[in-house]
């Protein structure tokens, strides 16, 4: 688990990056969310969060350089995923359909969470798998193991095959909807690239972290970082959820007219 301190840390790194998502959308101008404006919004997170994460990890767990450096590379990526690059195909699908999960609308503060938490539990699965690949030390199965996923995110982004696989963790046409943003907009290429770069970072971070605790003999190096990486996933989760319902309440999502 945590250290107190870096608890503090993430919580500072949250309520910072909670004014950002909150204050920095500004007004509706525009029919969808500006491109500038999104990439605001990620560029502050994105540096709170890397302020954060360096501190908690040089300081309160004395991480070496190479494991921060990939640590805060992956954490990047997926901010700039999520913050940036993902609500710009979300407005860009909802042209085409509504936005909906199990049937209530992403407007709608249960659609946020609904949707935020299938999310989380596949951005945590894919965490936790690598995680585990690495847990029984540095070997040839956790490359093999991320290897295979970064092809599949890579695959998934340019072809939208990945959707098939997605459609049982869905039961309604409107959660597949959701997420089918991701292969069929304009940055689905986009999202699938920084999404394959932060699983090879997050390996190579856990392979660096690896290293050290078979080098000083502390298994609990290994479990520190999935931590603090798990916690950070749940942080932008979170803050999702708010920015979602902030941009939706500016600027609302079309209603479709099924052809």
């Amino acid at each position: 688990m945590l250290v107190p301190a870096l608890w503090l840390k993430v919580s500072i790194a949250f309520a910072l990056a909670l004014l950002a998502v909150y204050f920095l959308p500004g007004d509706g101008n525009s029919e969808t969310p500006p491109t500038d404006t999104l990439l605001l919004v990620a560029v502050t997170i994105a540096f709170v969060t890397t302020v954060a994460i360096w501190l908690g990890l040089r300081f309160d767990l004395g991480f070496p350089t190479a494991v921060i450096v990939y640590t805060i590379g992956w954490n990047v990526l997926v901010v700039l995923a999520k913050f940036a690059f993902g609500p710009r195909g979300f407005y860009e699908v909802n042209q085409e359909v509504d936005i909906e999960v199990l049937l209530v609308s992403l407007e709608d503060p249960l659609g946020a969470v609904l949707g935020g938490a299938l999310i989380f539990a596949l951005y945590a699965g894919v965490y936790a798998l690598i995680y585990f690949g690495f847990r029984g030390g540095v070997s040839k199965t956790p490359i093999v193991v991320g290897s295979l996923i970064v092809g599949a995110i890579l695959l998934s982004a340019a072809s939208g095959a990945f959707v098939l696989l997605l459609i049982p963790l869905f039961l309604a046409e409107g959660g597949f909807d959701y997420l089918h943003y991701v292969f069929t907009s304009s940055v689905s290429l986009v999202v699938g690239l920084m999404l394959a770069g932060a699983v090879t970072l997050a390996m190579l971070a856990f392979r660096s972290a690896a290293q050290q605790a078979r080098v000083v003999g502390d298994a609990a190096i290994l479990v520190s970082l999935f931590w603090v990486g798990l916690a950070f996933l749940a942080v932008y989760q979170a803050l999702w959820v708010v920015y979602i319902l902030v941009l939706t309440s500016i600027w609302p999502l079309k209603t479709v007219t099924p052809k």
